[in-house]
């Protein structure tokens, strides 16, 4: 008949734990297991820290512990968690150097091993902080160093109390575990900080090669569509320069040079206010706008575009009195003009454009609507992209979207709204610019 040893439950295994570890054994995997969820739950390593040493001053009455961690490339220890230390101590050892001879945590850190000080009043490792120390009511300190996965230090883990005092075994062994919680909880959110560093250098990188290739097609669609009034420039040029035209043509030739010089300048300028955007350097003059008026200053600059496409160009503002939005004067004009002019040119010819306002709580909608074939829906996802690539039905241009709608979102949003498509289909597209109002 086989003879087994005395359960756990009546009592310590002679030669394995003695009477103490037997009565800490359910608090300790307790305490573990809180720091364990903690770690798991991605807690602020301050936290972790903070239940590791509540939770041995639980199990060794009249204890403070703290933690202090080691900047290595500095060779100084800062603060980690002292939940029942002073605040003022706290700061007072702050930026503790790691040296021989630098208090208890200093030695520790320098040496890797622990420290124990029973009296700092007599102490010379504490010549520079007693003073902190009475302050604070503590008289002696026991530090540990807490081992990295180098097995260097990473930290201090020390133990105070307001009487001169030599730990026991029992609380020598509590440290140890403590120690080694720290340890884990220090390691891991190294751990995490690595990853999380290795993915942001990979989201930068990643970042900024889709911002340089974004340039580069940039760059390459402002050539392409600078190409064909630069050469119309040219060509009229080289008309004008070689063959005798009557006063008709040559008036006809220039008013081409004109334009195409004023679609250059345009683009030119739209592309220095998207790279002021971006930069958020584009000086904006914010004040309270009146509404009817831009409506009425857009329309009536669009009225020879819209005649000639047989386009109705219509209104619907409230009745009940002045709609004012926060907004710089010129660059919502801007952004009206732009939209107006789309609905004009990728609305149906004989159509009607209407731009609407409503208030919304506190905000003003501004609508532009026409009765279009609609956006392609390959191109929504994309539409406030400068120059994104064109879909089946391009919105704007030959073959991409241009910058007026990428320009035009930049704008409404560094004036502190946004510009949204409202609807687009069939029955025509709604464009929705939101402010706030004054």
């Amino acid at each position: 008949m086989t003879t087994l040893g005395p359960h756990p439950a009546h009592g310590p295994v002679p030669g394995t734990m003695d009477e103490g570890d037997w009565l800490d054994a359910p608090v300790l995997l307790d305490r573990q297991t809180a720091v364990l969820e903690l770690i798991a739950q991605a807690a602020p390593l301050s936290d972790v820290l903070t239940e590791i040493l509540r939770s041995l001053e639980g199990l060794m009455p009249g204890a403070s512990c703290s933690v202090l961690l080691l900047d290595r490339p500095t060779g100084r220890l800062h603060h980690g968690a002292a939940p029942s230390l002073p605040s003022s101590y706290v700061a007072a050892i702050d930026g503790l150097p790691v040296a021989d001879g630098v208090g208890s945590c200093g030695t520790a850190a320098a040496l890797n091993r622990p420290v124990l000080v029973p009296d700092v009043r007599l102490d010379p490792r504490w010549a520079d902080f007693r003073d902190a120390a009475a302050a604070a009511g503590q008289q002696a300190c026991w530090s540990t160093p807490i081992a990295g996965r180098d097995h260097r230090p990473v930290g201090t883990f020390a133990v105070y109390h307001r009487t001169p005092h030599t730990p026991t075994p029992r609380e020598q062994r509590l440290v140890d575990r403590f120690t080694h919680l720290a340890a884990v909880a220090i390691g891991h959110a190294e751990l995490v900080a690595d990853r999380r560093a290795r993915l942001e250098a990979e989201t930068a990188r990643r970042t900024a090669e889709e911002l340089s290739r974004a340039k580069s097609q940039l760059l390459a669609a402002v050539g392409h569509e600078a190409r064909t009034p630069i050469q119309a420039i040219v060509g009229f040029a080289e008309l004008l320069g070689t063959i005798d035209l009557d006063e008709a043509r040559r008036r006809e030739a220039l008013a081409h040079i004109g334009a195409a010089a004023g679609h250059v300048m345009d683009l030119l300028t739209d592309v220095l206010d998207v790279s002021r955007l971006e930069a958020g350097a584009l000086p904006l003059q914010v004040a309270a706008v009146p509404v009817a008026e831009v409506v009425e200053e857009v329309l009536g600059l669009l009225s020879a575009k819209a005649a000639a496409r047989s386009t109705i160009l219509d209104q619907e503002l409230p009745q009940d009195g002045p709609t004012t939005v926060l907004a710089d004067r010129r660059r919502l004009r801007q952004v009206l003009l732009n939209l107006v002019e789309n609905g004009v040119r990728h609305g149906r010819a004989g159509g009607a454009v209407t731009v609407a306002a409503t208030r919304d709580a506190g905000q003003v909608v501004l609508t532009v609507r026409d009765d279009g074939p609609g956006i392609a829906p390959d191109l929504l996802d994309r539409l406030f992209t400068p120059f994104a690539p064109g879909g089946t039905q391009p919105l704007v241009g030959g073959d991409s979207v241009g910058l007026g709608l990428a320009l035009s979102a930049g704008l409404v949003h560094a004036m502190g709204g946004e510009l949204v498509v409202g609807r687009t289909g069939p029955g025509g597209t709604e464009m929705r610019v939101r402010l706030p109002g004054p």
